[in-house]
Formats: structure tokens, C-alpha cells, sequence
């Protein structure tokens, strides 16, 4: 029988998540708050990207889809970050589903969260850290744990709020949507949580010690009186043996990825070559490269590598993608969080 999975929001990730379930031969029902940019996608943004529109794909009024009866095997919301908690608890209310993905970041950092409420349903959550989950992420996870004594790990996340327009051409410019300010989900640690989420779960991997010295730099833009966002977020943790940093810029002129872990004699590096389609790593020993790994990516298949995850009942496939299951992403938003505050 074939998957059934609902997608909240017609937008550039809602495409994605339809085509990735497309090409999983499931049944994709999609349904946005604003009609005219559900027709939009169907008229526009889904055959543009994809070539043309897919017919099997069904688009459903807002406000018809929580009298349905249906049971879905996946709830997508590809909504702003702000809605994702009140949405995800109508879903909960309404809707009978196996497991909801929700995009990154999970909550925003000023949302009051009742984990009581969330404790009876936090096994169906997901959220939608994708680059986790890569081939080439999970062999730097391995590399990790192998490794007894580290000296310094460090993320750098450049990506680019003209490039992220690029893919919402109904857009002109930052200042028309929520990324332009924090308190709806907007700036770097927000959007771009992906490097926030990846520096817990390697710390995680580390077994990092709860002693340490945490430190974070925000840099601002603001848009008015009461509206502001960080371009550029940076952030420390320290102790004795171990330096971990974290730096994700807003405004580089071309997204690249890359993560450097150190130690006495060993150096391995990952990126993510965007506009090559790979990612690649190279672990050098004593300064001689030793292993050189290419693997081809695309963002289609992020989506599509998460969802079969996420579609699976096979342990090990639920096993890789725990790193993005509720607790693990909440703490992911408390961080960005205490980043803010700092």
C-alpha cells in the first residue's frame, strides 16, 4: 500500500518534500493557509523547478483538512518557524498520522514550551536536520567516536539570505519576510540551525563535559525600532582539552560548509561543495593525506534520503535519524537560545 503523507506549506521546501515523496511513489496531499501561493506552486514554482506538475499530487483547502479522516504516514510542516508550534498541536488535535517532520528549527527561541504537553507525543516528532544524516556526516560521526583526545572542532556554516531568495522568486527581498527578524524565526541561528544542531550532536559524540566555558557573539542588522536579525553568529564552548567553535555567516557571496577537527597528529576536514554537488573528506596524518572521500549530493536528495528515514519501520533506519527526534532538536532551539541571551 502506498504512503500517505500531508504537507503544510507550498513554498520552496514544500516543493522539495513533494517531489522527494513524489519520486518515493507515495500519495502527497499539500495544503497551504494562503491560496494564492498554493496556486502559485501549482502553477509555477512545482513545473518550473521539477518540469512539470505532477497530476498525482493533490492540493487541498486549509481549511478542509482537518475534518479528514485519512491516517497519514508523515506530516510535513514546511511552514515559518514561528507557526510550527501551534501547528504541530492542531495536528495532534485533528489529525491521525504515524510521525511529523517538523523543518528546522523546531520552535523559535522565545516560544514558552510545555513539555508536559509534548511528552505523550514527542516519539512521532522529527525535525528537519537533513545534512545530519548524510553518508558523509555519519563517517565523521564514526571518525568521532574512535577518537580518544581532540584538540579543537570547529563548524563553519557560510551560507548566503540573497542566495535563500533565489529560491523564492515571489520574493524581493529579505525584508518582506519573517527572516528578518528574530522574533518570528528569522537570522542566522534560526535558518541556518543546521550548524547549531550539528555542534551539539558532535559535542554529544564527544561526551563533552557539562563543565565548561560557553561564550557567543551575535551580530545584528536592524530593520526598524522592534525588528532585527543576526547576519553573522558566532559561537565558544572550552574547556581543558578541548576547543569547540562555531561560526555561521549570513551574507558570504557563496554557500560552503566546512567542518575541521584537530588533534595532536591528526587533522580531518569535511565540506560541502554546493556548486560541485559533493561533499568530501580529507583526514591528513602527521600533515599527509590518507583519505580522500567524495560523495555526490544534491538538495533533492537530502530530502529525499530523510524521508525514506522517516518512512521506514527498520531499526537501524529509525536508529540514524534519532539525532533529529524532539528532544534532541529542542535542545537545539535552547541552545540558540542561550546563544541569543548570552
Amino acid at each position: 500500500m502506498k504512503k500517505k503523507i500531508l504537507i503544510f506549506g507550498s513554498g520552496s521546501v514544500g516543493a522539495h518534500h513533494a517531489n522527494a515523496a513524489r519520486l518515493l511513489n507515495a500519495n502527497v496531499f499539500i495544503t497551504d493557509i494562503n491560496f494564492e501561493q498554493l496556486e502559485y506552486f501549482k502553477n509555477k514554482l512545482y513545473p518550473n523547478r521539477y518540469g512539470k506538475w505532477d497530476k498525482k499530487i493533490i492540493t487541498v483547502n486549509y481549511k478542509d483538512i482537518f475534518n479528514d479522516n485519512k491516517k497519514y504516514d508523515l506530516i510535513v510542516l514546511g511552514v515559518s518557524p514561528f507557526n510550527h508550534l501551534k501547528l504541530i498541536k492542531k495536528c495532534i488535535k485533528y489529525l491521525n498520522f504515524k510521525r511529523v517532520l517538523v523543518e528546522k528549527p523546531l520552535f523559535t527561541f522565545n516560544q514558552k514550551i510545555d513539555k508536559k504537553f509534548f511528552s505523550k507525543h514527542e516519539k512521532k516528532i522529527y525535525c528537519g536536520f537533513n545534512h545530519e544524516i548524510s553518508s558523509s556526516i555519519l563517517f565523521v560521526k564514526n571518525f568521532l567516536k574512535k577518537k580518544k583526545k581532540l584538540n579543537h572542532l570547529n563548524i563553519y556554516w557560510k551560507e548566503s539570505f540573497k542566495y535563500l531568495l533565489r529560491a523564492h522568486p515571489w520574493l524581493k527581498n529579505i525584508k518582506e519576510t519573517y527572516l528578518s527578524d528574530m522574533k518570528y524565526g528569522g537570522g542566522v541561528l534560526h535558518e541556518f540551525s543546521h550548524a547549531v544542531h550539528l555542534t551539539r550532536s558532535l559535542m554529544n559524540i564527544l561526551k563533552f563535559p557539562n563543565e565548561f566555558k560557553f561564550d557567543s557573539k551575535i551580530f545584528y542588522k536592524s530593520v526598524n525600532k522592534n525588528r532585527k536579525y543576526d547576519y553573522l553568529s558566532k559561537i565558544f564552548f572550552k574547556n581543558k582539552n578541548l576547543n569547540i567553535s562555531t561560526f555561521i555567516d549570513g551574507i558570504s557571496t557563496s554557500p560552503q560548509k566546512k567542518i575541521m577537527i584537530k588533534s595532536d597528529n591528526e587533522e580531518l576536514v569535511w565540506e560541502r561543495l554546493s556548486k560541485k554537488n559533493i561533499e568530501q573528506i580529507k583526514i591528513y596524518k602527521k600533515k599527509r593525506l590518507y583519505i580522500n572521500r567524495k560523495y555526490k549530493v544534491t538538495r533533492p536528495k537530502d530530502f529525499i534520503t530523510q524521508m525514506k528515514l522517516l518512512l521506514s519501520n527498520k531499526k537501524n533506519d529509525i536508529r540514524c535519524i534519532e539525532c533529529n527526534n524532539f528532544e534532541n532538536s529542542l535542545k537545539t532551539t535552547e541552545l540558540i537560545k542561550r546563544c541569543i541571551k548570552n
